[in-house]
């Protein structure tokens, strides 16, 4: 009881702080200790305080992603921002969230540091400031402005350009694998179904895939490997009648096509054997096929994180942004980075020397498409990548705030928290106690949300609630009210967190997009729609006009809620 008389005193705190300007804030109190009646003691959970008092106050996080690329055509003309503006005004939205710097780092403002955007996709950009065009027109209409940044992206490889290929040495560098299959003296490159395409290679599968009949004659081959390497049967899918190919028990199948079909002929035999190999190399990012889209900068190096900083603080010096929204701050994938650079800032980090780099991280397995090994140095390498985004984000929140005191900072992140950390980031709260065997014992301070004013989370899956995905036998964990849950649930009521819907995920279907946009309200505390080309694409912009059908404040627009909040939130724990 103690407890819930000191978060009662915070609360009322709040209300007097604020007069009688909210007439449901008593409401709010009540519930909130409803809710905190029924979980403390009863669980170590922390119960979603905030999420409870924002939503019995009316208050509600709208949020209408522009992507930068995606966009160009209507966002480089005065009258497609004015038309933006419009709509979203009309619909009730509070944010525009207007993606300034693209993953290629050029940019669509006036910048003296970054190139201009002048050229995409062989078109000519128009010499025109997005940022400042949104900025007075979302004002005049009195809307919030955000300008997001992917802030480690440096390069596209679609085009080949970027910051990333004139300065090759502040790319990640990549830790990647090439499998081979060994027979008869001779190798053949081989990969996972997941893989990047390559002509030359037999494809590998598990036990669990079946390959079904079918095809031209001669057109394809499948070996069956048991699980000691020998050759149990090579066939002709094309030969059989409807009976599926599995593989051996703990074994494999081999898919020949293409060159690979002649050496499968020449060097496999019934009854003989086989060996999967993996060699490893170290090459920068650009190079490597896994990574398809971005070329990444390494956030370890302190002249690359200098850079981005500072077109960060020119963003907040030069316009009178609402907020700015971190993009992209983070690793490509688990394989970066690991230059000699990380190399010394993790044994710094650790204390001592790495013996056998990178292997003490992880190891792959011989065969592809295998979960990979694991090392000694694994979980704290996790922890010390996480501290690394941790520290450049607080950095970055200090430096900016230094500029403009009332700016806000948020950022935008996958919601797939327990499978989030390969990109080294942990977005939640640095006082929710992770409970996944990834994590180190300290994985938990690398939490960064207590920095951020608000939080977008992607819950982008094709499924609005569980409900939906129990009765297409789906998995619950992949929909939208999941997501949104365990964003929450992470984030521990630090900051504002705003579910976000992937408007493409629900292409051609109208109602099951309006159905997420009401998931995405009721189980976090608002809703980012992404993006907005789609919204005119399919002609969906009434849908928001009906969801939206009130105006609302958002959370991070009510001075000081947060900071009440993680009081209330720090008397329970």
């Amino acid at each position: 009881m103690r407890i819930l008389r000191q978060a009662q005193q915070v609360l009322v705190r709040l209300v007097r702080s604020r007069g009688s300007a909210h007439p449901r804030t008593y409401a709010a109190i009540g519930l909130a200790l409803a809710l905190c009646t029924r979980h403390v003691g009863a669980q170590s959970r922390v119960p979603p305080v905030g999420q409870v008092i924002t939503a019995d106050l009316g208050l509600e996080g709208r949020v209408l992603w522009v992507d930068g690329a995606a966009n160009l055509d209507r966002t480089t003309n005065l009258a497609g921002v004015q038309d933006i503006v419009r709509r979203c005004q009309q619909a009730h939205i509070s944010t525009v969230v207007v993606d300034v710097k693209p993953v290629v780092g050029e940019v669509l403002y006036n910048s003296k540091i970054a190139p201009h955007l002048r050229t995409w996709q062989g078109r000519t950009v128009p010499d025109f400031d997005v940022l400042k065009a949104f900025v007075e027109e979302g004002h005049r209409a009195g809307l919030e402005v955000a300008a997001a940044l992917n802030v480690f992206a440096e390069g596209h490889k679609y085009v080949q350009r970027g910051l990333a290929y004139s300065k090759p040495q502040w790319q990640s560098v990549a830790y990647t694998a090439i499998h081979m299959l060994a027979a008869d003296g001779q190798l053949l490159p081989v990969r996972a179904p997941s893989d990047p395409p390559n002509p030359g290679a037999a494809v590998i599968y598990g036990e669990d895939q079946l390959i079904t009949p079918g095809g031209a004659p001669g057109d394809r081959l499948v070996a069956q490997f048991d699980n000691e390497g020998r050759v149990a049967g090579i066939v002709d899918p094309a030969l059989l009648d409807d009976e599926p190919i599995s593989a051996p028990e703990d074994g494999h199948l081999a898919v020949f096509q293409g060159s690979s079909l002649d050496w499968a002929g020449a060097h496999l035999r019934v009854g003989g054997t086989a060996s999967f190999q993996v060699q490893t190399r170290l090459v920068p990012i650009a190079d490597d096929p896994n990574e398809k889209v971005a070329v990444f900068v390494n956030p370890v190096l302190p002249d690359a994180c200098e850079y981005e900083l500072s077109l960060l603080e020119e963003v907040a010096r030069n316009y009178p942004v609402d907020a700015i929204v971190l993009d992209r701050m983070r690793y490509a994938n688990l394989y970066n980075d690991f230059s000699p650079a990380t190399r010394t800032a993790f044994e710094r980090w650790l204390g001592k020397p790495v013996t056998r780099w990178p292997s003490d991280i992880f190891t792959f397995d011989r065969v592809p498409g295998e979960p990979i090994h694991p090392g000694p140095l694994f979980r704290p390498f996790l922890e010390f990548r996480a501290s690394a985004i941790r520290s450049f984000l607080k950095t970055a929140a200090a430096r900016l705030r230094a500029i403009r005191p009332n700016l806000q900072i948020a950022a935008y992140v996958g919601s797939w928290y327990a499978d989030y950390y390969p990109v080294g980031v942990n977005w939640g709260s640095e006082k929710y106690p992770v409970p996944y065997t990834w994590a180190s014992d300290g994985y938990s301070r690398t939490g960064y949300a207590e920095f951020l004013d608000w939080l977008s989370t992607g819950c982008y899956y094709p499924q609005a609630t569980r409900e939906d995905a129990r009765q297409q036998g789906k998995d619950e964990g992949a929909t939208v009210e999941a997501a949104a849950d365990l964003s929450v649930q992470a984030v521990q009521s630090a900051t504002p967190v705003y579910a976000g819907i992937y408007v493409l995920d629900y292409a051609k279907r109208p109602d099951d997009f309006a159905k997420a946009i009401q998931a995405a309200r009721q189980h976090s505390q608002g809703v980012m729609i992404f993006d907005v080309s789609y919204l005119y694409d399919y002609g969906w912009w009434p849908i928001l006009d009906n969801a939206f059908a009130q105006p609302a404040l958002a959370p991070h627009q009510v001075p000081g809620l947060t900071a009440e909040i993680r009081c209330v939130v720090d008397q329970i724990r």
